[in-house]
């Protein structure tokens, strides 16, 4: 664990390490309020209960847990929300509850909630912005991620939470966009407005997006190459119809949109040379990088 000298972001950022096709693959959410400090474990590291964060802990196997919380003093109970970042046939839905006492977030269905359904509780009709400043994980969270929570709490107050270890320490700033599970790094205090106003008419900062969550990596990094080819920002620009793994480090991913039917083959490479990926790991590893094969158009739009 190195706690002085570089960080991993300025370091990946040196390397000029690429940005996309680094999103966690992650389709259910539970995100509960929790002020305080949180250590680096923050389920079972803060002032939720020990137990309850333990048993929490032994039920995620299929949804995502984060603590949230704001620096603003709130009133009433905390809130807790269940979101389902979509796939082909649920669309990402997103539900707020409250959280009288944390023995509440024991009833939460996860089997369910992985499965698209986030059952009772308010639905939320717009997108909440988390940002990562889980500063006792990884230093550069709270270096990089601070300074974009404050400028995001001012542009979207109500809309904007800080959130627990994300992951892609090195990208720092991170911004995950719930509920479809778009992931953003590198972003910069005073990109927050236009990138979060460009997200809320539907449009994608292309140049700090590193993913969307339910995609496997080698689909978000397709998905890249073709986005920044056709000079596509829709959130809905294009739909995955097929997916091939041909091999463990090569695909073939086939998209509809609107310039028609595309076909994107897309390989992984791991960088031979060791990198220091967090600022935490007490030894380096190789970073993954993703180059276009071919690109094929099959169909013309109709």
């Amino acid at each position: 664990m190195t706690l002085g000298g570089p960080r991993c972001s300025a370091e990946a950022l040196a390397r000029d390490e690429p940005l996309f096709a680094t999103a966690s693959l992650v389709s259910a959410w539970l995100l509960i309020e929790q002020p305080g400090a949180w250590g680096p474990d923050a389920l079972t590291e803060s002032s939720l209960p020990l137990e309850i964060g333990r048993e929490l802990n032994r039920r995620s196997t299929n949804v995502r847990i984060l603590l949230i919380r704001r620096r603003s003093d709130s009133s009433g109970a905390p809130i807790f929300y269940k979101a389902y970042s979509g796939s082909r046939d649920v669309d990402p839905s997103l539900v707020s509850a409250p959280m009288p006492d944390p023995s509440v977030l024991l009833d939460v269905d996860l089997a369910a909630l992985a499965d698209g359904e986030t059952g009772h509780g308010d639905m939320i009709d717009h997108p909440i912005f988390l940002v990562c400043t889980h500063g006792r994980h990884d230093i550069c969270c709270a270096d990089q991620g601070r300074p974009l929570y404050r400028a995001l709490v001012a542009a979207r107050p109500e809309r904007t939470w800080e959130v627990s270890h994300l992951g892609g320490d090195r990208f720092a700033a991170n911004l995950l966009v719930l509920p479809r599970g778009d992931y953003f790094g590198r972003v910069e205090p005073e990109r927050a407005d236009s990138l979060v106003s460009r997200y809320e008419s539907g449009r994608i900062d292309l140049a700090h997006h590193r993913g969307r969550s339910i995609q496997p990596r080698l689909v978000q990094a397709a998905e890249h190459f073709l986005r920044q080819s056709d000079g596509l920002d829709g959130l809905e620009d294009l739909v995955v119809t097929d997916y091939r793994r041909s091999e463990d480090d090569r695909a073939e991913v086939v998209f509809r949109g609107p310039e028609g039917v595309v076909e994107v083959r897309v390989r992984a490479r791991r960088d031979p040379e060791r990198s220091r990926l967090t600022c935490r790991s007490d030894q380096p590893g190789h970073p993954v990088y993703y180059d276009l094969v071919s690109m094929t158009r099959v169909a013309s739009p109709s």
